[in-house]
Order: structure tokens, then sequence, then C-alpha cells
């Protein structure tokens, strides 16, 4: 805690004896030893119960920090899936029967039952609103 090196030590303990003197040094040195474990106590039952007020408040601002996080890691997920040509909600299911017509789809797709009725129709924006009226 206070970070004294042996020769620190060494110094405050002669000082001790020379401004003490031998008879008085071992009952200083013990009640030194007495505070400094109470202060010790005291520091240490201070800390348990800070951290003990704090666990919960932790634990909620933890969990509202968790959720976002799961979200974006799920949506970067669907997004590294759809880059790297995994789209399984895009995916067609094979037909029925085995015996349609061979196309040029892509493999594990199957055909179209109508190849002409899936043209796809483009999809048009709605024209913006008129401001002109005042």
């Amino acid at each position: 805690m206070f970070n004294l090196s042996g020769t620190e030590l060494v110094f405050i303990a002669v000082l001790g004896l020379i401004v003490l003197g031998p008879e008085k040094l071992p009952g200083a040195m013990r009640k030194a030893g007495k505070i400094y474990r109470e202060f010790r106590n005291i520091t240490s039952n201070v800390q348990r119960e800070v951290n003990k007020v704090m666990e919960e408040p932790m634990r909620q601002v933890k969990s509202l920090v968790e959720e976002p996080a799961n979200e974006l890691k799920k949506s970067a997920k669907d997004t590294n899936d759809i880059f790297a040509g995994k789209m399984p909600h895009l995916e067609r299911k094979p037909a029925a029967d085995a015996t349609a017509p061979a196309t040029d789809a892509a493999p594990g797709v199957a055909a179209p039952e109508n190849a002409a009725a899936e043209v796809a129709t483009p999809v048009t924006a709605a024209p913006p609103p008129d401001n002109t009226s005042n």
C-alpha cells in the first residue's frame, strides 16, 4: 500500500529508535501495527459495501449494453452471409417432381415451373407530393 522498500523500512526503524529510544520503540511499533490493521479492515469493509451496492446497477448497465451489441452481431452475421452468397431466405426449394426440365439455374436451385410467369416487375417509387399549393 505504501510501497516501501527494505532500505526505507530500515531507515524508518533507525529514525524511530533515535526519536523514541529502545524502551518505547516496541510499544510504538505494536500500536502502529494495530492502527494499520484497523485502517486496512475499514477500507476493505467500505470497498465490500460499495461493491455490494453497485452490483445490481452494474448488472443492469451491462445488460443494456450487451442487448444492442448482440443485435449488432446478429445483423453483421446476416450481412456477412449475404455477401458470402448464403441467402437461405431467398433460396428456392427443389421441386417435388424430379422430371422438371433442366435450365441454366444455379446448382441447388430448382427451376421454376413456368419461367415466363416469373418475369420481375420493376418497383417504382411514388411521385413526390405536389408542394406548389400555398
